[in-house]
């Protein structure tokens, strides 16, 4: 311990940062829930799942009643995304799907994520890159318009 009016040395406080910086973060543990919370929950999950849904296409157009299993497969078709509004039982006014809190992961199932990966690579991916080629081979005269802009 310093004396009165010494300075306390660098090297001591140096030490002690080295040793804190040292010792190894324990990973972070998910939070335990109780039975009222995971009651909670899994009737929101349920009470989710058993809604009717009705949804706005990309003209605003409401659409449904539907279930659960049609929302899968518009959003596999891509009819719907997170950013497509959503109206149900419950629910005040039209809101994203990604603002009703059980709503995606429900929907976005392992399934429906094969399935629209599956479409996209097999299906639009080949169709979209034909259209290229023909629409290329269709251009008869090719533009310098934007090389000479500068």
């Amino acid at each position: 311990m310093p004396a009165k009016g010494e300075k306390k040395s660098t090297d001591d406080s140096m030490n002690t940062n080295v040793k804190s910086s040292q010792q190894k973060k324990e990973p972070r543990k998910p939070a335990k829930y109780g039975h009222y919370e995971r009651t909670v929950v899994d009737y929101v999950r349920t009470a989710t799942a058993k809604n009717v849904w009705y949804y706005r296409d990309r003209l605003s157009t409401p659409r449904g009643p539907c279930s659960l299993p049609v929302l899968r497969e518009c959003w596999v078709n891509g009819i719907i995304d997170e950013n497509t509004l959503v109206w149900g039982q419950g629910l005040a006014d039209w809101l994203p799907v990604k603002n009703v809190r059980t709503l995606v992961p429900q929907i976005r199932t392992l399934e429906v994520q094969a399935a629209t990966w599956m479409k996209k690579t097999f299906s639009l991916k080949p169709a979209l890159n034909q259209i290229r080629k023909e629409r290329a081979a269709q251009r008869l005269h090719t533009s310098s318009q934007v090389d000479n802009m500068y």
